[in-house]
């Protein structure tokens, strides 16, 4: 049984909370798909078969070394043929070309292992060594796309550097399966990443906020739904739905400028900066010697997020227009093949510009008429309704909206230049989503009535009214089982005809756990120990911050000293007024010096018992009042990795 957060046990799955079919109202809505795109364009399918090599050994199963299964491409055998009425054509043809996995050449010296995680694995062969960009998602995967790589090369040439093309967890996380920290350490592998801040926004986005993004990415990306025709397909981008272990590496160098050049195994590599895009820290780059172009998650069969489901800071459409044109700018005239961390290569100077120049001139189509239609005084969710790009653009299979989509992405422009408030002040003081639930009830004549208008919305094929009466409704009384079952059945059929794969596991989820209730198990998590201990200590101390219980430490003052081995200089840490702040020197008037190696101490903070269990190991050193620490653990907060993401969270007259 699952917790639903209100006191109520979850029901086991039954017939009744299973997925339901599409409605006639879905099955011609996708069907009218059909008749809106050219499916008769076959260019892609071809595309993503070229260079082909081999497929994933052991018939598409990845496991780790205790047997466990990381990936099973057999899981998506199902894709198949015509689209299903549960799910919309345009993403059920992009999921066929994806499902395609294997080891591919792009061209002279150049290899992906593409679709057995989220993201690809590129590798470069130099002169006596490999140059892999981006490392997929966990060490499992990346540890199986390495060994076919070299399953099917004549020499098995070392790993003599790592380029992270941007701070995200699928480019950075399976590090492990391509190189070892030793190796990092003695130099014989280098990690070349954008920026200087590349830690602290790997590191931030996935840590600090990692609680709240694991659980919106888990309805976002389907990582709750079973694979099927009324459940997970494929993330639109790659394939998806891979377990295992999360490390990180930090770089051992960084790009800061356009222009930057470095010669690894004998190629030359020429940088190009491209922050506040796809991630804040981003950049393209090119191989002259073999023509070869690189624009990251800039430019993919895909329009990308400017603001992701799962949650992290709002990006700038401009930046990807901007960027996207400074590439072809530099390298335009010359590049024969632009390849991807996801989906599939574009082979051919013109036909890599008609690539970048049109997904350039999406972004920058929806940046500037968002900003057009806001200056003519329409709202975020207005301009979305509105908003639609040009069949020059919006015809085009690279531009749908497989990740982000035209919706969202406008209100995230808005959000980036104008902020959250739309000038009504209707939002700008309102209640809190119980308790004007509550309050729409009474209004409308309570509960059962709201249920029953929803119902009859649902009939009338009107779903986003249904859903918002229901809603209401469970605000309200989050345990009215009447309620949650309309929302429900709405929520599946958007989902349904959805054709970002991100808003159909999003409705899918909510649906599964408005009936269900929320899973037993947490998911996927916020991140991995390793990734926690790895932490640069001003970052470490960041998350310890947020997790700082302020009204429960408003009237606390403790100072404590940190010395830990590998930091560049001792640090010191104050809670007082309820904030925790630290500083890059030691306190004079510290109350308690600790020294210890960082992992210890992330045990110290984080797991209960384990700072007495240091100090009597000898692994910590204690100088002065050790309840100091004591007081400060106690202050630190717990989250609910599955907290509920459907309901209120303050009640009705809060």
């Amino acid at each position: 049984m699952t917790a639903d957060g209100h006191g109520q046990a979850a029901a086991a799955p039954d017939e009744t909370s299973l997925p339901k079919p599409a409605t006639a109202a879905t099955r011609a809505a996708n069907a009218a798909v059909l008749d809106q795109l050219d499916f008769g364009d076959e260019r892609a399918f071809e595309a993503m078969k070229r260079g082909f090599v081999a497929p994933l050994p052991d018939g598409g199963v990845i496991r780790d070394a205790r047997g466990r299964v990381s990936f099973d491409s057999g899981a998506f055998d199902f894709i198949e043929g015509p689209a299903p009425d549960t799910v919309n054509p345009s993403l059920w043809r992009q999921s066929r070309i994806i499902k395609y996995a294997g080891l591919f050449q792009v061209t002279d010296r150049i290899y992906q292992v593409r679709n057995h995680d989220i993201a690809n694995v590129t590798i470069i062969e130099g002169d006596g060594g490999l140059i892999v960009v981006d490392v997929g998602t966990v060490a499992e995967t990346t540890r199986a796309a390495m060994e076919l790589y070299y399953a099917h090369r004549p020499e098995r040439l070392p790993v003599v550097a790592v380029l992270y093309t941007h701070p995200h967890l699928d480019h950075f996380g399976g590090i492990l399966g391509v190189t070892t920290v030793e190796d990092v350490a003695a130099g014989r592998v280098q990690i070349i990443a954008p920026g200087a801040d590349f830690d602290r926004y790997a590191l931030g986005e996935n840590v600090i906020c990692g609680n709240v993004m694991a659980r919106r990415a888990n309805h976002a990306f389907g990582n709750l739904l079973p694979p099927g025709p009324r459940g997970f397909v494929t993330d639109g981008i790659g394939i998806g739905h891979v377990k295992g272990a999360s490390a990180y590496i930090p770089p051992t160098d960084h790009i800061t400028r356009t222009g930057e050049e470095r010669t690894l195994a004998g190629l030359t590599f020429q940088f190009q900066m491209a922050p506040d895009t796809e991630a804040p820290e981003e950049f393209h780059f090119y191989v002259p010697e073999l023509r070869a172009l690189t624009c990251a998650e800039n430019a993919n069969h895909s329009l990308h997020n400017i603001q992701t489901l799962r949650g992290a800071r709002t990006r700038d459409a401009a930046n990807f227009a901007r960027y996207l044109d400074e590439a072809l700018e530099l390298w335009g005239d010359e590049a024969e093949v632009h390849y991807g961390p996801h989906t599939w290569p574009v082979w051919g100077t013109e036909n890599i510009r008609e690539f970048l120049s049109s997904q350039r001139d999406s972004y920058k189509y929806i940046h500037d008429q968002t900003l057009r239609l806001a200056n003519q005084g329409l709202t975020p969710v207005e301009i979305a309704e509105t908003l639609r790009l040009p069949d020059a653009l919006g015809r085009s299979w690279w531009n749908r909206g497989y990740h982000g989509t035209v919706s969202h992405n406008a209100k995230a422009v808005y959000a980036k230049e104008l902020g959250w408030y739309n000038g009504n002040p209707m939002n700008l003081y309102p209640l809190p989503e119980g308790a004007l639930g509550l309050r729409y009830v009474e209004a409308m004549g309570g509960a059962d009535r709201v249920v029953r208008l929803a119902r009859e919305a649902f009939e009338a094929d009107d779903y986003r009214w249904a859903a918002e009466l229901a809603g209401r409704a469970v605000h309200a009384d989050p345990a009215h089982r009447a309620a949650r079952e309309v929302q429900a059945d709405a929520y599946e059929q958007l989902g349904y005809q959805a054709e970002g794969p991100q808003w159909r596991y999003v409705f899918l989820t909510a649906a599964q756990e408005l009936r269900q209730g929320r899973p037993a198990a947490p998911g996927a998590g916020a991140a991995s120990g390793r990734t926690v201990a790895a932490m640069p200590l001003p970052i470490l101390l960041d998350f310890v911050a947020v997790r700082l219980d302020g009204p429960k430490a408003e009237h606390i003052d403790v100072r404590i000293n940190l010395v830990v081995p590998d930091a560049p200089s001792p640090y010191s840490l104050r809670v007082g007024r309820g904030v925790l702040n630290h500083w890059a020197r030691p306190s004079e008037d510290a109350d308690l010096t600790l020294t210890a190696d960082r992992t210890t101490l992330v045990d110290a903070l984080f797991r209960p018992g384990r700072f007495d269990e240091a100090l009597a190991a000898g692994t910590m050193r204690a100088e002065g009042d050790t309840d100091a620490f004591r007081t400060l653990v106690g202050l630190l907060d717990t989250f609910d990795r599955n907290f509920d993401l459907l309901g209120p969270h303050l009640p009705a007259d809060g």
